[in-house]
């Protein structure tokens, strides 16, 4: 069959059929310049897709999220309400971290007329998942101080903590010795 054929069959487009000839995700030679694809391999890579899509996608620490410092999950946005709700752990797919679990939800202290804490889970909306169609996904903000279950994250944010704090303390150690030399400099002529 042709690759026109072949996308309409697939449900993709030619160009995506082309490259899986190219690649050899499809059995399929070249006859005057043209693509030949075998049916048997063209269907065997349909089933592929449609088992591939009924999965979900996989969850995956962000730091891109709308509080600066605090680190966000990307996934499924059912999944990640229902576990907020719950107050049960997500476990991370994703490379680094694959495995770890971290729980969902930033505490806040909110001062607007007194004194009340806040616990944020979603974060932002990210809309349906480019390679699982049908999946919308959203942004949930991670609880920060029950890291147990994803050492490789806690030691991450442990450094660069531990780096903010540094450069806090080489600016304060800088704007001290600006302000001795100010004020040995300043002399006082009455």
């Amino acid at each position: 069959m042709n690759t026109t054929t072949a996308a309409t069959q697939a449900n993709v487009t030619v160009a995506t059929i082309r490259t899986w000839c190219r690649n050899g995700v499809v059995t399929a030679i070249k006859q005057a310049d043209r693509w030949v694809i075998d049916s048997v391999s063209l269907a065997r890579r349909i089933e592929i897709g449609a088992r591939r899509m009924t999965a979900l996608p996989p969850m995956v620490i962000t730091s891109k999220t709308s509080i600066p410092g605090v680190l966000g999950v990307v996934g499924p946005a059912t999944q990640l309400a229902a576990a907020f709700k719950a107050g049960t752990p997500i476990t991370l797919g994703g490379t680094k971290v694959a495995g770890e679990q971290v729980y969902l939800g930033y505490a806040r202290t909110v001062y607007d007329d007194g004194m009340s804490v806040q616990v944020q889970g979603l974060d932002s909306e990210r809309g349906e998942h480019a390679d699982f169609p049908g999946i919308a996904c959203a942004v949930y903000l991670v609880d920060m101080t029950r890291l147990d279950g994803a050492p490789t994250i806690k030691a991450t944010v442990a450094k660069a903590r531990a780096r903010s704090l540094a450069r806090a303390a080489a600016v304060e150690q800088h704007a001290a010795r600006y302000d001795a030399r100010i004020t040995a400099n300043t002399s006082y002529d009455c």
